[in-house]
């Protein structure tokens, strides 16, 4: 059986669109280009909740997963669990209640939640010991993951590398591993971010067949966040890998940093003040999301393709 596919809907500002400006049109290309869903952000300000929800039950798409915007360039403030300020840390604390409440609203099972470092890196040590900052993320995740068992969400841990977030805190999948042992909660998962993996884990597929069962939803980018092929990360041993472990949850695939090329060929507009930092041209939204999609399907069956061919020794015919 093969993986369902889900976009990670942030990523389309990469292209100069957004989820929440003309949602019906956006979701219908991404059921066009074969997605299977579409992941949100943790924004209860901006998106309407009831429309998003009734436009992609229309389209039979689903909202697998609400994703957290804990760094401060996503969030424009600080939501860092485990640092030492109190305040902070229950500001943190009740976005991802409000975001946990906006996954219930959206019919999604999943949160997704990472240990970000300060608005001011602490690089490369931190300003509080590991042990300290382990303590209070954890004291932080017990609350998020109780109010999210009641209401029937479960809560995914993405490891950052350690650059973008706090080393020795949440930075690895071995680290995520021991983290949901130290909670106990049922509710809470593992989501590997390839970019993220390409820095902090010394194999990807190793790390992956270590997490195993752990892992409910995964993130696949290049390592360079560009197009796939683009970078160096070896996706089909990732797909082997997860299809290896008997992975069944949503693949969820991040559009290209094609803004940055654009910006560079001077493609930004500069002289409407009101619109600041929206692309003159917008490239071809089908185009992108068609190639994303269909370079992993071809990876994927290639890999089922060799599987059967020579490994488990069926009599495969084309």
């Amino acid at each position: 059986m093969g993986f369902k596919y889900t976009l990670v809907a942030d990523t389309l500002a990469f292209l100069g669109y957004n989820l929440n400006e003309n949602t019906e049109e956006i979701l219908q290309a991404v059921k066009n280009a074969g997605y299977d869903g579409v992941d949100v952000a943790g924004d209860r300000k901006t998106i309407q909740a009831v429309e998003l929800r009734q436009i992609a039950d229309s389209l039979e798409l689903e909202i697998p997963e609400v994703l957290g915007a804990w760094a401060y360039y996503h969030s424009g403030e600080n939501r860092d669990l485990a640092g030492g300020d109190v305040e902070v840390r229950s500001r943190g604390i009740q976005y991802a209640k409000d975001s946990i409440d906006l996954a219930v609203e959206l019919g999604s099972r999943y949160f997704e939640v990472c240990a970000a470092q300060p608005p001011i890196p602490q690089i490369p040590y931190p300003d509080i010991s590991i042990k300290t900052l382990r303590a209070n993320f954890l004291e932080a995740l017990k609350e998020i993951c109780g109010y999210a068992e009641k209401r029937d969400i479960n809560i995914l841990f993405e490891p950052l590398n350690c650059y973008e977030a706090y080393p020795g805190v949440l930075t690895t999948l071995s680290e995520a591993t021991r983290l949901i042992q130290d909670l106990g909660y049922a509710n809470t998962g593992i989501q590997p971010d390839v970019c993220h993996m390409n820095i902090s884990e010394g194999s990807v597929p190793d790390a992956l067949r270590e997490a195993g069962d752990l892992i409910k939803h995964f993130h696949m980018n290049e390592t360079n966040r560009y197009s796939f092929g683009a970078g160096h990360g070896d996706h089909r041993a990732i797909i082997r890998t997860l299809k290896e472990i008997d992975f069944s949850g949503y693949i969820a695939i991040y559009l290209p940093l094609v803004s940055q090329d654009v910006c560079r060929l001077g493609g930004y507009i500069t002289s409407d003040l009101d619109s600041p930092g929206k692309l003159a041209d917008k490239p071809n939204l089908h185009f992108f999301l068609e190639h994303q999609i269909q370079y992993l399907k071809r990876l994927e069956n290639q890999v089922e393709l060799q599987w059967k061919t020579f490994e488990k020794g069926s009599n495969y015919v084309a």
